[in-house]
């Protein structure tokens, strides 16, 4: 049913049946189709535009870009062979085969195999299998084997008392002396799951806490510690837990056991549910700075991406965070190494470019006086050292909650004498937004000094405070012609909105008046659109925002249904 496929694109890819028992067993449904259809009709991984045409869940699940994040920062060995269990539609064997020498991708439903193989058609360095793992004999053993998203499944695909010692007893078998095995997966106990949020896989709610006595679909999730005692009995000596945030299917943000989120880490890390939010009970996202301040985050956490290894050589990367949600030339990531260097990577090939102009733009910085913890190019990567000291931000967060409005200003200041050092001032008719908002000339309001460039992430965020001299680090944009109160407008409702109770202790709008902001507020506000606008996938956000609203009206009439004097409430 598929040689059409095969006579239009020739794909590269080995295609191995020879373990096909022409049984699918598991299936999105007739969707799956047209998912095949999908990807045979656009170029690999350019899908955004697609998805939005037959927007749904399974469309966007198997196709978005957001899933290659759970592997997109890790380090694999480049000249490495990799064996990916249940590699799907093929969302991070793309991925696998950049990073790696070769890739055997092994998927037991035929369509899906399809769709990996389509997917990845201009690959040369992949075989695919389609066919049960247990069924299928390996002529070589692998630096690394992948287990995304499968484990869960082996109380159903794996014929044992035992299925899940068993399936990675096999795999470890598989592994080179000091391999290294990836296993991701839901926490049985996560915090989405206490909220109400249905189990991933079988829709129950509190299935998993209720030990899925009832659903019983050879389907199982782990807490961390049951997990750990899996990996151990299989043979494994050493594992290292990693956090992918708001779980490990569409990551934004990538925890570990020796980095864990700090206070209100989490305000910025968007929670979604696939399947709906008609069940949830709690609010995920206020309850995490509990968590945190409590030290519970990593039995609560949603997923778990685990290194299971014989080697000690684990660990090396402690954090990592993806921004995928802008156009191709700017999509990056930051990855924090155990050997407390810090580096920013590009997410594709068109984004090299943006990463050395990140460095020559701290440079040029340097050159006006400024200080900057020293970004370097290493390979294709930004590589700067990481440090511990106090950030801006974090100074200016705490002087806002103890109420000094007169130090709060003082340091809008001593950041505004910064900006206006760090470049040339022009003349105020050089004034970009007289160009991109004609209206904005002719209007009497003064919009302040002009600077020749305008490093406008010279925010509260993007400064360390060092023997009380801000040192300037991760600079990625430069505009030229830009008001030096444009940056400072962005300082300010950067910092108001990523912690929204400062707003209860020193308003923003009383500050805004201070800073004399008040009359260019709303066109610097214009002038943030034109930015955003330019930088910003607007339609792949507004994919990922579907499954991101939930009403809090829902929490409410739940909690109504379970109270006994529902007028209470």
């Amino acid at each position: 049913m598929y040689e059409k496929y095969f006579q239009k694109y020739n794909p590269k890819p080995v295609w191995n049946l020879k373990f096909y028992k022409n049984d699918d067993q598991y299936s999105d449904g007739d969707i799956e189709d047209r998912i095949v259809e999908i990807i045979a009709e656009n170029e690999p991984e350019q899908y955004t535009e697609a998805i939005r045409r037959d927007f749904g869940w399974p469309v966007y699940y198997h196709l978005t870009r957001t899933r290659r994040n759970i592997l997109s920062w890790y380090d694999f060995e480049a000249e490495s062979d990799v064996l990916e269990i249940g590699c799907g539609f093929g969302a991070i064997t793309g991925l696998l085969c950049d990073k790696c020498k070769n890739v055997t991708a092994v998927e037991l439903s035929q369509r899906r195999a399809m769709g990996a193989l389509l997917r990845c058609r201009k690959k040369e360095n992949l075989e695919i299998i389609v066919g049960n793992l247990n069924d299928i004999d390996f002529d070589k053993k692998f630096d690394y084997i992948t287990l995304i998203g499968v484990l869960e499944y082996q109380g159903r695909f794996t014929d044992s008392n035992n299925p899940y010692k068993d399936f990675l007893t096999k795999i470890k078998q598989l592994l080179k002396p000091n391999g290294k095995l990836l296993i991701a997966i839901e926490n049985q106990y996560g915090l989405k799951y206490w909220c109400g949020a249905q189990e991933d896989h079988t829709g129950v709610p509190f299935d998993g806490m209720n030990q899925y006595l009832y659903t019983n679909q050879g389907i199982r999730t782990f807490s961390k510690e049951a997990l750990k005692n899996l990996i151990s009995e299989s043979g494994f000596k050493n594992t290292y837990f990693y956090y992918p945030m708001p779980d490990y299917k569409l990551p934004t943000v990538v925890y570990s056991e020796n980095y864990l989120p700090k206070e209100e880490s989490m305000q910025n890390v968007e929670m979604y549910y696939s399947r709906n939010d008609n069940s949830l009970v709690a609010d995920e996202k206020r309850i995490y700075k509990d968590i945190i301040e409590n030290n519970t985050f990593e039995f609560f956490a949603n997923s778990f991406l685990v290194e299971c290894t014989d080697s000690d050589d684990v660990g090396n990367i402690y954090f990592a965070s993806i921004c995928d949600d802008r156009i191709a030339e700017y999509q990056l990531g930051t990855k924090i190494y155990a050997d407390a260097e810090v580096r920013k990577y590009a997410l594709n090939n068109k984004g090299a470019e943006h990463i050395r102009q990140t460095v020559q733009n701290e440079m040029n910085m340097q050159a006006y006086g400024l200080n900057v913890l020293g970004s370097r190019m290493q390979g294709k990567e930004l590589s700067v050292p990481y440090t511990d000291s106090i950030s801006f931000e974090q100074l200016f967060v705490e002087i806002c909650r103890c109420g000094d409005e007169d130090e709060v200003v003082r340091m809008v200041e001593v950041l505004y004498d910064q900006i206006l050092h760090s470049s040339e001032i022009v003349s105020s008719e050089e004034n970009i937004m007289y160009t991109l908002m004609p209206d904005t000339k002719d209007n009497g309001v003064d919009y302040g000094p002009i600077m020749r460039k305008g490093y406008i992430d010279m925010t509260f965020k993007n400064a360390f405070v060092e023997d009380g001299e801000l040192m300037w680090y991760d600079q990625e944009w430069m505009l030229e012609n830009i008001p030096a109160d444009y940056i400072i407008f962005r300082s300010l409702g950067t910092v108001y909105f990523s912690y929204r109770d400062l707003n209860d202790i020193i308003p923003m709008e009383w500050l805004i008046k201070k800073c004399g902001l008040d009359k260019a507020w709303n066109d610097f506000v214009r002038l943030e659109t034109f930015f955003s606008a330019s930088i910003r996938d607007e339609l792949h956000i507004n994919e990922s925002a579907t499954f991101k609203k939930v009403d809090e009206t829902t929490y409410v009439n739940n909690i109504k249904k379970l109270w006994i004097d529902k007028n209470e409430i």
